[in-house]
């Protein structure tokens, strides 16, 4: 996005996805045919890509194995323009991700190396203004001792923190109300998270201060809550919509590569549904 000021940081997940496009249900205890892919995936690597790719400048903060398949995915990320940062140890993270017909996902993940991040040297979120934090990485030592400690230095700098709400299911597991706890101490200027989510948490009632939420509905208009009653946003219409998986991702992108140039949310939401739109039609979070 032309006039990009700024640099946006997002620390989280580096995976390879395995996207299985089954034919049918899936038939236990034989076989059920099925389209496999092999993906760059994690909620903030796609964040990054995405970003990237709308030409932000971005920076990718996390964690891969000492492995072949973790060399590919940072080689695969920084030759999309992401400035990566990475700590190497352990097995590089997989995620399998199951897509029915009507292109809904369910994941099962197995976050290896990328759960291990630990604290780094202060200085790689040196010239950062936003700071963008998938919950993923914020539920678990000591990757969310790290995340707090450089949203902190962030904030102390002057810039913003940005959280996506993420995964009702690693919520439900975590506690709503601790990660609320959580939020109120982070202070986030811009908070994300689809329907499920927010109603889990009971959002936009339960956000901290001064932080705009935005509330993703699929294919329905997103709300925005910035002061007042909430602003509607309607989604881009896609008249195809065959693998969800990463979407939210898109969108995030979109949102803060927006808001980094300066746009206010409700244009920044709109920004988030026309990135969303392009990752519908194809497999995993590139789309296409």
């Amino acid at each position: 996005m032309p006039g990009t000021a700024g640099t946006l940081a997002v620390l989280g997940d580096l995976v390879e996805d395995v996207v299985v496009w089954a034919s049918g249900p899936l038939d236990p205890g034989t076989d059920t045919p099925a389209r496999i892919f092999r993906r760059r995936g994690g909620s903030a690597a796609n964040v990054a890509a995405g970003a990237a790719l709308l030409g932000a400048p971005v920076r990718f903060l996390g964690r891969v194995g000492a492995d072949r398949v973790g060399e590919a995915l940072v080689a695969d990320l920084a030759g999309g323009g992401v400035d990566v940062r990475v700590q190497r140890h352990g097995t590089t993270s997989c995620v399998v991700v199951l897509v029915d017909a009507d292109g809904e996902r369910t994941m099962l993940p197995d976050r290896g190396a990328a759960a291990g991040y630990t604290q780094p040297d202060p200085s790689v979120v040196d010239g950062v203004t936003l700071l963008h934090l998938p919950a993923y990485g914020l539920l678990a030592d000591p990757c969310a001792t790290a995340a707090r400690g450089l949203a902190a230095r962030v904030r102390d700098a002057g810039g913003a923190v940005s959280v996506d709400v993420s995964s009702t299911g690693v919520l439900r597991a975590y506690g709503p109300g601790r990660f609320l706890d959580d939020l109120a101490a982070l202070a986030p200027a811009h908070l994300l998270a689809n329907r499920d989510e927010a109603d889990l948490l009971g959002l936009p009632a339960t956000a901290p201060p001064r932080t705009v939420v935005v509330v993703k509905d699929g294919g329905a208009p997103a709300r925005v809550w910035t002061s007042g009653p909430p602003t509607r946003v309607p989604a881009e219409r896609v008249d195809t919509v065959r693998d969800t998986t990463g979407a939210g991702d898109a969108f995030a992108a979109g949102y803060l590569t927006a808001v980094l140039a300066g746009a206010r949310p409700v244009p920044a939401t709109a920004a988030g549904h026309r990135s969303a739109a392009r990752v519908l039609a194809g497999p995993g979070a590139g789309g296409g």
